[in-house]
């Protein structure tokens, strides 16, 4: 029998304790994740809208403690008529303050002199909600809840495990978590994160979690991580094993597509 599946199940606890700097050990994040899509004729009254009138009320949200982070993308590589080209990102750890907790309040402290009607209207006019998901932070690599992962690219990784052999979450974490580390280590990523889509639930799903690569500079993208950093990770595994579980991640779970987004603006990200 292969030398992996001899480990203990306390042995294999402090492997991914070691491994995964962070595994969100009695706590949860959520992010809610808004896809956008302002027309060309829009998209500088949009980015006006988004960054300088609603980039301090989301300061606020976190001056309240509302929100941890919030972040801006735009979608820089995606497949053919994608239909959104924007992206904001709000971290919480409360899900009880996912749906705007307290917004009237905070805009009429942030703008004194606005009409909430004038307001909400502005942006809806700037461009269109195409959906909304949820997503429940599962770990990270090179980041933690007091410093989230950022990057001016990421690399969004659309996965399915409907199907697969049950162990995508075992692999991510344990498996590609010490890959992860070395990437990090090594400065080819900034940080790395697993999240799983918490909503919408349902058969209608596309997919069910994603892995996030976080990139300072986008050259670093085109680095691949192969058996030279998973041997770098497990210095002791040989080729074979390593393979293995190269083999064992591939039948855990599907690639349904992965994206490109730029970072435009963010509050609360160091």
């Amino acid at each position: 029998m292969n030398s992996f599946y001899r480990f203990s199940p306390l042995l294999i606890f402090f492997i991914i304790i070691i491994l995964l700097p962070i595994h969100l050990l009695g706590q949860t994040l959520y992010l809610k994740v808004d896809y956008f899509k302002a027309s060309s004729e829009n998209i500088a009254d949009y980015l006006y809208v988004e960054q300088e009138l609603w980039r301090p009320i989301h300061q606020e949200r976190l001056n309240r403690g509302i929100i941890l982070g919030w972040s801006f993308y735009s979608v820089f590589v995606g497949e053919p008529d994608v239909p959104y080209n924007y992206i904001a990102v709000n971290v919480f750890d409360d899900f009880e303050l996912v749906d705007y907790y307290g917004l009237n309040e905070i805009v009429a402290e942030v703008y004194p002199d606005k009409d909430l009607s004038d307001f909400y209207q502005q942006t809806r006019e700037s461009r269109e909600v195409v959906r909304t998901e949820i997503w429940r932070v599962d770990g990270f690599a090179g980041a933690s809840v007091e410093n989230l992962p950022v990057g001016n690219y990421i690399t969004k990784n659309f996965f399915d495990e409907r199907g697969g052999t049950g162990e995508h979450m075992e692999m991510e974490l344990d498996f590609w978590g010490g890959i992860h580390n070395v990437r990090v280590d090594r400065e080819i990523l900034n940080s790395w994160a697993m999240y799983t889509l918490y909503y919408p639930a349902g058969d209608a799903r596309h997919y069910t979690y994603s892995t996030v690569d976080y990139y300072e500079n986008l050259g670093d993208l085109t680095i691949g991580a192969g058996i030279d950093l998973a041997r770098a990770a497990y210095p002791d595994r040989s080729d074979e094993e390593l393979n293995e579980l190269f083999a064992r991640t591939g039948a855990s779970r599907t690639l349904f597509k992965t994206e490109i987004w730029k970072l435009l603006d963010s509050v609360g990200y160091q």
